[in-house]
């Protein structure tokens, strides 16, 4: 008979069997494909986490740090313009201790000139009185004009003494008062 013109190659059964295993295959190999791309992607995506985490403490570690050092300077500076402030008040104070001592020992020094123009003031006051008092005592004293009668006393005073009566006591006033 005529040549097989089929022969060696597979019939349309045994084409679709072919078919069918090669597809379950296909299947099989992009099942597989698609879950150790997402294992991978699973993992990068982990890794990343991972790496932003440890990149955010470090940040805060870091930011952590400079606001501490910053917050060092401010308390430095605090504590130098504190002491500037307290140095400034203390001097301040000193010296309006100072200002008023010394306005103190014035006005004491001026008190004291005060009581010495008074005392000085009193004494020149009764020298003055008293010699005005005297000069009293002598006109009344002196001879009076000659037209007037002169009465007689009982004791005349010598030169230096005063008539009895006009001392403290009646006392002549050598003797003083007992």
């Amino acid at each position: 008979g005529p040549p097989s013109v089929t022969a060696g190659i597979p019939d349309p059964g045994a084409i679709a069997r072919q078919k069918d295993v090669y597809l379950k295959m296909l299947d099989e190999q992009l099942k597989q494909g698609i879950t150790v791309l997402d294992q991978q992607v699973k993992y990068q995506r982990d890794y990343l986490q991972v790496q932003c985490e440890q990149q955010k403490k470090q940040f805060l570690l870091q930011l952590d740090q400079q606001m501490k050092a910053q917050e060092m300077v401010l308390t430095q500076q605090y504590n130098e313009q504190l002491m500037a402030l307290q140095m400034q008040a203390g001097t301040q104070k000193s010296a309006l201790e100072q200002q008023a001592m010394q306005l103190a020992m014035e006005y004491e020094q001026r008190k004291a000139e005060e009581h010495m123009y008074r005392q000085q003031y009193e004494i020149q006051k009764q020298q003055s009185d008293m010699a005005a008092k005297l000069a009293q005592d002598y006109q009344r004293i002196s001879p009076p004009p000659p037209m007037q009668q002169r009465p007689e006393f009982s004791y005349a005073p010598t030169m230096g003494q005063a008539p009895i009566g006009t001392q403290g006591g009646g006392y002549p006033p050598h003797m003083g008062s007992p």
